[in-house]
């Protein structure tokens, strides 16, 4: 039944959800949709999302939205789901699937996600668990992550070191 709940989903026609990428600061790419969120941080090691967008549109968004600046999505180490809700974590499993991409959220959004009446088709494979102030580093750069709660109950801030040119942000 829930590969039948899966499939069922209604896919938005491409002309409402897609936008161009864009790169936003040196090691910063937007890559999600017009509605769902995710962002690419590139590193001397890879490359680390914060969100994962959902599954209609990861592969088009996510991996062909870094193709189209010259990065290879294989290089996506770590996704960092800020919320469980579906328009951030959709994308997750099939990063997990084909680029054995680490998931990471709080405790409280895995508990979350567990209990949720999505079909399990959408829901990744708990991996990584965020706790408050953990630092995520990857080669040259290092995330900061914070559990925010109340947009759910285990909401991730992530500060996020920025370069633009000479400058650092």
């Amino acid at each position: 039944p829930n590969a039948v709940a899966a499939a069922a989903r209604q896919v938005p026609p491409r002309s409402e959800w897609h936008v161009e990428p864009a790169k936003v600061f040196d090691n910063l790419y937007y890559v999600g949709s017009r509605e769902d969120s995710a962002w690419a941080v590139t590193t001397s090691e890879g490359i680390i999302l914060v969100d994962t967008t959902v599954e209609y549109a990861v592969e088009s968004q996510v991996a062909e939205g870094l193709r189209s600046f010259g990065l290879d999505p294989a290089q996506i180490k770590y996704a960092v789901v800020s919320h469980a809700h579906g328009d951030r974590y959709f994308g997750a499993k099939y990063l997990q699937d084909n680029f054995d991409t680490r998931i990471i959220l709080s405790e409280a959004d895995w508990d979350v996600i567990d209990r949720s009446n999505e079909p399990e088709e959408l829901k990744p494979r708990k991996d990584m668990v965020a706790t408050d102030g953990m630092r995520l580093t990857l080669g040259d750069t290092t995330l900061t992550l914070y559990i925010t709660p109340g947009h759910t109950p285990g909401t991730i801030s992530t500060l996020v070191p920025l370069k633009d040119g000479n400058e650092s942000h």
